[in-house]
């Protein structure tokens, strides 16, 4: 019998629900618009635009955090996870410039969210 249930039956009230706990302003910046861009973006070690993930690079998410989404850039699977010289298993592997990489990636999503706005 499940816990609500058994309080009902006790007491004859059901317990309070409770919202999920989020706070405004806590934790790494989350943006699923700038990552669903990132997606339509080839890869960025390998050039293929099949099966390609936005991949968190920074370090600014603390600890057991993922980095914020501004971080993301544009690896395939294979390049990301997957292979020997994946992002995540030898990351100077991939010979990029991840810093730099980021921060065009973010100049060009505000120039384009801004043209965007200019449209409307």
């Amino acid at each position: 019998m499940r816990t609500v249930d058994l309080m009902y039956l006790i007491h004859g009230t059901k317990r309070a629900r409770r919202s999920p706990r989020r706070r405004a302003g806590r934790g790494p910046v989350r943006n699923w618009r700038y990552r669903a861009w990132i997606r339509t973006l080839p890869c960025a070690a390998c050039g293929t635009t099949h099966q390609v993930e936005a991949a968190h690079t920074g370090s600014d998410g603390g600890m057991r955090q993922k980095a914020s989404d501004t971080s993301c850039v544009p690896l395939c699977h294979d390049c990301h996870q997957s292979s020997p010289v994946s992002y995540h298993r030898n990351r100077e592997a991939l010979g990029l410039d991840f810093p730099s990489l980021v921060q065009r990636l973010n100049s060009a999503y505000q120039m384009m969210h801004e043209y965007g706005r200019g449209q409307e």
